[in-house]
């Protein structure tokens, strides 16, 4: 029998009482075992979908399954099978590292012997052991994001939802949080990360969904949105109108059609995610139906 997926979401569409519009008819899967990154700028709606699937909010129309339980007839079970990182939380600064772990695994069902097991666990798994006696406020901000990934997983569960989870982070920190992710990752757990990083997303995501304006325009993995968009090579060279950027599927036509025009100098070179972001939104935002 085939695995349900972990995540389903159904034409979801989330109205906010002001009349905003956050999200639109989104649907998609994230399969079992996967690692999907939805992918858009500050108030593209990735929060509000992402706050939808952990059932803190409810939708407008539409509807988000979690390994098949629905999330808005059944809230309490879809949680059982989450971990969350918020892009914004607040910790118990008085509370230790340590503390801070055994007691969210209490929380989530662990017996006190257990949840003292696994934070002793998490704190070498996360590189906190030096840390494990310090106030939580007392911690950078890359060491509170991995206490905070801590949390998350403290349960071992099966889907872990992490909104910007390398928000803020410094260079250093945020490659420590990725191979952290990684990690989980190859233990089996799914994991539905949103970012506006584009190279988090290349170097971690199995798959990624593009989100502008509360749509969802793609959702593929890098490598396929490339060949079906025509980004997997461009080539740039200077205008009258300044740098010019020309994208394609093959380098060598690419090449023709520059020096077609009379252009002898020029760069060719394989694209990125963040070409295929940007050609995507610019496309959409150049739309007469995106101003509808």
């Amino acid at each position: 029998m085939a695995k349900r997926p972990a995540v389903e979401v159904s034409n979801l569409t989330k109205r906010y009482s002001d009349g905003t519009l956050a999200n639109r008819k989104i649907s998609f899967t994230v399969e079992t075992g996967e690692f999907l990154g939805i992918l858009g700028p500050n108030g593209a709606g990735k929060t509000t979908l992402v706050r939808q699937i952990t059932t803190e909010l409810v939708p407008t129309e539409g509807g988000v399954h979690v390994f098949g339980i629905d999330g808005l007839s059944r809230p309490n079970e879809v949680k059982l099978y989450l971990g969350v990182m918020p892009q914004e939380a607040t910790l118990y600064f008085g509370l230790s590292v340590r503390h801070h772990l055994r007691i969210f695994g209490k929380l989530r069902g662990l017996t006190a012997t257990t949840a003292t097991q696994r934070a002793e666990e998490l704190l070498v798994s996360l590189g906190l052991e030096e840390h494990r006696d310090k106030p939580a406020d007392r911690l950078s901000g890359g060491l509170k994001r991995r206490l905070l990934l801590g949390i998350a997983s403290v349960a071992d569960p099966p889907l872990l939802v992490l909104d910007e989870p390398s928000a803020g982070l410094d260079p250093e920190a945020r490659h420590y949080l990725w191979d952290l992710l990684r990690n989980a990752h190859r233990r089996g757990a799914t994991i539905l990360l949103t970012t506006h990083n584009m190279l988090e997303a290349e170097e971690l995501c199995d798959r990624v969904g593009i989100f502008q304006s509360g749509s969802l325009l793609a959702h593929d993995t890098v490598a396929n949105l490339k060949t079906a968009h025509g980004y997997e090579y461009k080539i740039t060279f200077d205008a009258e109108e300044g740098v010019e950027t020309v994208y394609g599927n093959d380098d060598k036509t690419l090449v023709e059609q520059v020096q077609g025009r009379g252009i002898r100098q020029y760069s060719v070179s394989k694209t990125t995610l963040e070409d295929v972001y940007l050609g995507l939104t610019r496309k959409e935002s150049a739309s007469p139906e995106s101003d509808a």
